[in-house]
């Protein structure tokens, strides 16, 4: 049975991706490489069958199927998860990842430096789309400054490999505020209220609990999982 130009085009980025082991495509090289494949899969030879095929990338973009970057003019399924360790991406490319949720980091071997410099730069691509993600402000205070600001993930790095590179996992928040989330002195219920640890704190930290500490900002587009909050709520006892 012959495919529509579509379904062969998706068919041959698949088949162009596992050969090449890589999820970035060049149109010309694809197009050089699968032209004949797609072709005996559409069962229709046509007139300019390249011109067709670039038509289609175009259409599939459109669709958001693919992303474009046009930094690299490269081609990437929206629907393949990217591992930042495996190849060198442009920040457009990771951005896009993350909002899709297909970013992937994997635990990296000290003596692996290529990988561990991948992954600083994709940690930075996804510390800027939290920061995006809450306005560049800490989602608890007023504090704006980014050299103040972090990347605050709601289960820890180590405990949940999986959503390591999701915003639904990641919360801005000042460096104090982080650190207080981090150690268990208050933890986020799942309609977004605070809940605080009962303990003798230092006079400086209620000061900063009761007059430094705000509701919590919504983000813009991706909000925190209530999966993720409770994972954190159990792991402080909270």
């Amino acid at each position: 049975m012959s495919l529509t130009w579509k379904n062969a085009v998706l068919l041959a980025l698949q088949r162009y991706s596992a050969r090449n082991s890589t999820v970035k495509v060049t149109r010309e090289k694809f197009i050089k490489e699968e032209i004949k494949n797609i072709v005996a899969n559409t069962g229709s030879l046509g007139k300019t069958p390249s011109q067709t095929v670039s038509r289609v990338l175009q259409e599939l973009r459109d669709e958001k199927v693919l992303f474009f970057s046009k930094n690299s003019g490269e081609y990437i399924l929206n629907n393949i998860k990217i591992n930042v360790g495996t190849e060198d991406f442009l920040e457009d490319i990771l951005e896009n990842a993350i909002v899709n949720e297909k970013l992937i980091f994997q635990d990296v071997e000290t003596s692996s430096a290529v990988v561990a410099s991948r992954i600083r730069i994709g940690m930075e691509a996804l510390r800027k789309k939290t920061l995006s993600n809450y306005r560049n402000c800490c989602a608890l205070c007023d504090i704006d400054d980014e050299r103040l600001l972090v990347t605050s993930h709601i289960a820890r790095w180590a405990d949940n490999p999986s959503a390591r590179g999701l915003l639904s996992n990641t919360i801005c928040f000042c460096t104090l505020h982080d650190k207080l989330f981090e150690n268990g002195y208050f933890s986020i219920r799942d309609d977004i209220s605070l809940v605080w640890a009962i303990r003798q704190n230092a006079s400086a930290i209620n000061v900063w609990k009761n007059d430094c500490t705000k509701n919590f900002k919504l983000p813009i587009h991706k909000h925190p999982s209530p999966n993720f909050m409770r994972q954190h709520r159990i792991r402080v006892g909270l």
